[in-house]
């Protein structure tokens, strides 16, 4: 089944977002926009796959960044779905902390 998620970009106008670079917004464009469409699991491999592109060119995503853009690709998620992804940014981030 493929979803029809995203289908504004209010999440532009988020207060994270200020002061953010061109080069920064372009990439988290392009991460939002390229997963309309993709199943979850989709979505979060295709997600982990561009955030590591984005710091090989230089480009890290705040806490905040990485928030804002879980938050609109869930969107249109069910609960099941939302706890999923969540349960696994909770393992990235633990991961992310023992890495310091």
């Amino acid at each position: 089944m493929r979803r029809q998620i995203m289908s504004n970009n209010k999440w532009m106008d988020d207060p994270v977002l200020n002061g953010i670079s061109n080069e920064k917004l372009e990439m988290l464009t392009k991460i939002i926009e390229g997963a309309k469409g993709m199943e979850p699991k989709q979505m979060l491999t295709y997600f982990i796959q561009q955030s590591n592109i984005a710091g090989k060119n230089g480009i890290n995503f705040t806490n905040a960044e990485t928030n804002l853009i879980l938050n609109v690709l869930k969107e249109d998620m069910s609960p099941e779905e939302i706890k999923r992804i969540d349960m696994v940014k909770k393992i990235v981030e633990m991961v992310g902390k023992k890495n310091r």
